[in-house]
Order: structure tokens, then C-alpha cells, then sequence
């Protein structure tokens, strides 16, 4: 009997009661959702991939991660604790693929409750190719020009090759490689520098490091330069005699130093006749030779032989 009064009394006006319950189980909801906040940041998108493979088309460095739980613990976790990553391990062939983007708790993210993870976008479309590796040539990239006066003569790099490794269509085109800009701007003296390598794309790696040692040797410019006209002067000439007419001018090619060329004056550089074996009128043909200043090497001068005729002077 007391069974039946109690069931009697929780079903009596039963659909009010109905109400009450949900509205007080919505109002608890709604208590606990006003509690929880949100927040958002970015965290790089890993791939894991099949052996052999890698990406061969663009994919997004980073994606967009939403947190929402209690604002106590979810600003308590770290960035870096929260992992995004494509699984592809299950692709052993060539080809494109569309794979959603997975979350991993890890660190202070573990254990939270309540914890609700998005993140943005949900899947991204990654192609596969064949890993390739090839080793090319280092160029370097100069930029600038040293002062007036001095060149970069030669130079080395350390290491002359390296080897590349990505995807198979990007990779078997390359021949070569250059470095970042190497400065040779106000050098005057032999230099070196470690430089990092440029990617030749953004889905080629560099097997073994990606920086180089760039050696330098700066020297003094060598340059060659032509005087021309050059006048021909008689030394050693008997006062008692001289020259009929007038003496043809030359040409002498110099090599020497650029600092050293700009100083000169055109006036310092001639071709010099001996005339001091003649004692008496006659015609004569005689040897010339250059007289140039100091530091500078011949490499060719003409004439090399003048004829002349020789008189006594008159008055």
C-alpha cells in the first residue's frame, strides 16, 4: 500500500514536474557553459610520412587552434604542448591526398577537463612524390665592388658541393645552388665569412647543413693601359749636330697598378733614342726604348727602330 501511495504522489501533476527537472537540469548547463572561455593561437602543422616520400606540393606551415574550457586552465597551457599533425604513413605509393588534421594533448594539456579542441583548417590536400638526392655546385652570390683600386682576384668555398634532398620533380632540375649576398663593399684585404645557402624551393632540403665558408682574396687592381701619342726624345746627341725634320711619336702599352696609373702624368712616359755613337752627319737607324716611372712592366711599345738623318748644325 505504501508502494503504491508513493507512486501515486511522483506521478501526480507529473508534466510540471517534467518541466521542472529539464529546466533546472538546462539552468545547470547553462551555469557551466558561462564558465567556460575560449582561446585561440597557431601551432605548426606536422606531417608524419611514409619511408621514401615527402611533400611535393605547398601545404600550410601552421594551422589555427581554438581551446574553450575554464579560463583557469586553459591559458595554463602551453603552445607548444598542443600538437597538430597529418598522418600519411598509410600511403605507400605516389599521388595526392586529402587527410584531416589531427590533435594531440601533450604536457600541461593533459588532463584537463573540461577541454574542447578545434582546429582550422580540418583537412588539408598534400601530394606525395618519390624522395630524391643530388649533389650540385656552391656559387656564390656577390654583391657590391671593393674600393677603387682593388678586386676580388680569387676565392674558395668550403665546402665547393652539397648534396639536396626533396621531392623528385623540384629536385633533378637543379644544378646549382648560390649563397645569401656576400658583401664585398670597402674590402681591402683578404676576408672569409660563413654564409648560409639560398633554397632553391621551399620543398628542397639541404642534407647536412646549409652553411658554407666563403674565402676571399682581395689584391691591388693589376690593369693595362695604352699611352698613345708618346714623344720621341734624342739623348746623347752631339751639340755640334742634330736632327733633320722632326722625330715620329709612339705608342707604349704599360701594365700596373690602377692606384699607381691614376697618379701618372702622360708627360712621364716616353721613347727614348741614344744618340751618343754618332759623331758625324749620316743617316742612321737606331734603336728606341721606353722610359716609363717606376712600377710599371712593358709589354709593348713601337717604333722599335727609327731611322734618322743627322746633320751638322748650322750657325
Amino acid at each position: 500500500m505504501k508502494g503504491k501511495r508513493l507512486l501515486a504522489r511522483l506521478l501526480h501533476n507529473w508534466p510540471a514536474k517534467a518541466l521542472s527537472l529539464a529546466a533546472a537540469i538546462l539552468l545547470l548547463f547553462f551555469h557551466d557553459i558561462s564558465r567556460l572561455e575560449e582561446r585561440f593561437f597557431s601551432v605548426p602543422l606536422e606531417l608524419e610520412l611514409p619511408e621514401g616520400y615527402v611533400p611535393a606540393s605547398n601545404y600550410p606551415d601552421n594551422v589555427r587552434v581554438s581551446l574553450r574550457g575554464e579560463s583557469e586552465e586553459i591559458f595554463r597551457i602551453l603552445e607548444e604542448d598542443i600538437r597538430a599533425y597529418v598522418d600519411l604513413t598509410e600511403h605507400d605509393s605516389a599521388g595526392e591526398f586529402l587527410e584531416p588534421v589531427r590533435v594531440e594533448r601533450q604536457g600541461t594539456a593533459r588532463g584537463i577537463e573540461p577541454l574542447e579542441i578545434a582546429v582550422e583548417p580540418l583537412e588539408v590536400a598534400i601530394t606525395l612524390e618519390e624522395t630524391m638526392q643530388r649533389v650540385v655546385d656552391v656559387q656564390p652570390s656577390l654583391s657590391g665592388f671593393p674600393p677603387t683600386g682593388y678586386e676580388l682576384t680569387q676565392y674558395r668555398i668550403s665546402p665547393s658541393t652539397v648534396e639536396i634532398e626533396g621531392p623528385s620533380s623540384r629536385v633533378e632540375d637543379i644544378e646549382e645552388v648560390t649563397t645569401e649576398d656576400i658583401e664585398l663593399t670597402g674590402r681591402r684585404e683578404d676576408f672569409s665569412v660563413r654564409v648560409r645557402l639560398q633554397r632553391p624551393d621551399p620543398l628542397v632540403t639541404f642534407f647536412g647543413g646549409d652553411v658554407v665558408e666563403f674565402r676571399g682574396i682581395i689584391e691591388e687592381a693589376v690593369v693595362l693601359h695604352t699611352f698613345d701619342p708618346v714623344e720621341t726624345v734624342v739623348l746623347g746627341l752631339d751639340p755640334q749636330l742634330q736632327i733633320e725634320g722632326s722625330l715620329p711619336s709612339g705608342t707604349v702599352r704599360v701594365q700596373g697598378r690602377q692606384l699607381d696609373l691614376e697618379e701618372v702624368d702622360p708627360d712621364q712616359v716616353q721613347l727614348i733614342i741614344d744618340a751618343s755613337p754618332i759623331t758625324s752627319p749620316g743617316t742612321y737607324r737606331l734603336s728606341v726604348r721606353p722610359d716609363v716611372p717606376q712600377g710599371f712592366v712593358v709589354l709593348r711599345y713601337e717604333p722599335t727602330e727609327i731611322e734618322v738623318t743627322v746633320r751638322e748644325r748650322q750657325g
